[in-house]
């Protein structure tokens, strides 16, 4: 979804965010910074379907960063970009809660404090968007 608003923003001349628009493109940097750890986290677990995940995660995150930086026009991608995160972070937390997945010897207080923190990022994205 993020390379697709991506190649939709690269069609049109940049226009630069501000107000509203602004704070999204902010608060999904710092998401997408986030994820970068992610990639340090996998390689360090030697994780090769996680790498593969989190590779996709991180390119789509950046790309839509800069579309949404680009281009006021890519809001429906960003509604539809979020709706699927804040979706699988919420089916992520229902699976921390049911089995007691662990990772490594991560507290299990700050597996799901990360994942609530992102859903609330991407439901902050979509208020701010859909309210702007």
């Amino acid at each position: 979804m993020g390379v697709a608003a991506l190649l939709s923003a690269l069609g049109r001349p940049v226009d630069g965010a501000e107000g509203a628009r602004l704070a999204e493109v902010i608060l999904l940097g710092v998401l997408s910074a986030g994820l970068l750890a992610g990639i340090a986290d996998r390689l360090a677990a030697r994780e090769a379907v996680g790498m593969v995940f989190i590779l996709a995660m991180v390119a789509g995150h950046l790309s839509m960063t800069v579309a949404l930086g680009r281009d006021a026009q890519v809001g429906g991608f960003l509604v539809a970009f979020c709706c699927l995160m804040l979706a699988g972070d919420l089916v992520k937390l229902v699976f921390l809660g049911r089995t007691g997945f662990t990772v490594r010897s991560v507290p299990r207080a700050a597996v799901y404090g990360l994942t609530g923190a992102y859903a609330l990022g991407y439901a902050a994205l979509l208020v701010i968007e859909l309210a702007s």
